[in-house]
């Protein structure tokens, strides 16, 4: 009777286990289970300082096709239809004490409007909707090339500040990296990492490393001033 009663409990507690339990690897359950999570739907509503309605002309957009590579757009129409769920807003207009944290990117659903015309936003915590959407990461030789430059501009493809600072070293023969910190999540990170050991804001860009040194935007003059020192 024992023995009956040790195998029933044995049985019971095999079945709550593969019930309640994780999923055996291989399986669609685990793949489930292990399949990243969509930050933006997890996070909540929020209203950004500037209207993100209509067309949205005037603000940055940002949108994400397959693979995970950042395109800038000037309008909502520019935006693939498929790509229209996860738009990064923004607005250059902003004074430093109005734009978000560096550590946070707002996220607009342009797919449909709402009766007012606005679209949902949503604050996204940056580095979980980087590993999320984006999957570019910098290459080897192109950290090597860093390494034995003397500027590296933290920076994006729709930066005009950025392409004047690139332009003006050019001009001037200096050896310098370009990286791009919506495409690159380990340059964004690597940035941000400089800056808050130096204290310099990076609610803007270009951010510029001139031989270890960080600049906040583009100076020509503390440019040319940090290369002449030695």
């Amino acid at each position: 009777m024992k023995s009956i009663a040790k195998t029933f409990l044995v049985c019971l507690v095999l079945l709550l286990s593969s019930a309640c339990g994780n999923p055996a690897p291989g399986t669609a359950a685990a793949a489930s289970a292990e399949a990243p999570k969509d930050p933006v739907t997890r996070a909540q509503l929020e209203t950004p300082p500037f209207a993100v309605a209509g067309e949205a002309e005037g603000l940055l957009l940002v949108w994400y096709d397959e693979a995970g590579t950042a395109h800038p757009a000037g309008n909502r129409s520019d935006v693939p239809e498929a790509q229209r769920q996860r738009v990064r807003v923004d607005s250059l207009d902003l004074p430093p004490e109005k734009r978000l944290d560096p550590a946070f990117v707002y996220i607009a659903d342009m797919r449909k409007a709402r009766a007012d015309g606005s679209y949902e936003v949503r604050k996204v915590e940056r580095e979980a909707f980087e590993q999320f959407v984006v999957k570019s990461q910098p290459s080897d030789a192109h950290d090597a090339l860093a390494k034995t430059s003397d500027v590296i501009i933290y920076g994006a493809s729709w930066c005009g500040a950025c392409k004047q600072a690139a332009r003006f070293l050019s001009q001037k023969g200096v050896p310098f990296v370009e990286k791009d910190i919506e495409k690159e999540p380990a340059a964004r990170s690597e940035m941000l990492s400089k800056a808050k050991a130096q204290g310099v804001s990076t609610s803007g860009i270009p951010v510029i490393d001139v031989r270890g040194k960080l600049l906040g935007g583009f100076d020509p003059g503390a440019v040319e001033r940090l290369l002449a020192t030695k």
